[in-house]
């Protein structure tokens, strides 16, 4: 498939159920057997619900093949989970491609206007906090990794995530 057949736009507060089933096929069907079955099973209903605040920011996108969403992504100057922000540091949020819409360049051509856009608002180093299963990812885009950590998707829920880095120029 062509990336020509790819189309972003921003997000909106009206496409939360969209991409609240959106990210549930995609983080319950690529995120199986990288995680605990049980911790799994306990944060997919808290990492698989847009965020209300992302589909507001303006800097979340879907891309969409043929009308349907196929996936999305999108960046922010906080820090995801607590909301600081630091000068010039940009944050990947909440990365997503439904499962039928895989290795046909719709996760890359989303980062590349998610760093595009962050580059042209200032930000010069790029954070990620990576699912395991998307290290790879990440790091075929140019992402280093910094360490392991571990997120809070909820009271008492805790996955294992990497944190990654990028350098915009």
């Amino acid at each position: 498939m062509s990336r020509d057949n790819i189309i972003i736009r921003t997000a909106t507060p009206d496409d939360e159920k969209i991409l609240s089933d959106l990210l549930t096929a995609a983080y319950g069907e690529l995120a199986r057997g990288s995680y605990d079955s049980e911790a799994l099973a306990a944060a997919l209903p808290l990492m698989s619900r847009a965020n209300p605040k992302l589909l507001a920011s303006g800097s979340y996108y879907i891309a969409e093949i043929d009308g349907a969403a196929a996936g999305s992504g999108g960046w922010t100057m906080d820090k995801p989970g607590g909301g600081e922000i630091v000068d010039g540091v940009g944050h990947i949020r909440h990365f997503a491609t439904h499962p039928a819409h895989l290795r046909k360049g719709v996760a890359r051509l989303l980062l590349e206007h998610c760093l595009a856009e962050a580059r042209a608002a200032g930000v010069h180093t790029m954070m990620s906090q990576s699912t395991l299963p998307a290290e790879k990812f990440y790091a075929a885009a140019g992402f280093r990794r910094i360490g392991s950590i571990e997120v809070e998707m909820g009271p008492g829920v805790v996955l294992p995530a990497i944190e990654m880095q990028r350098q915009l120029s």
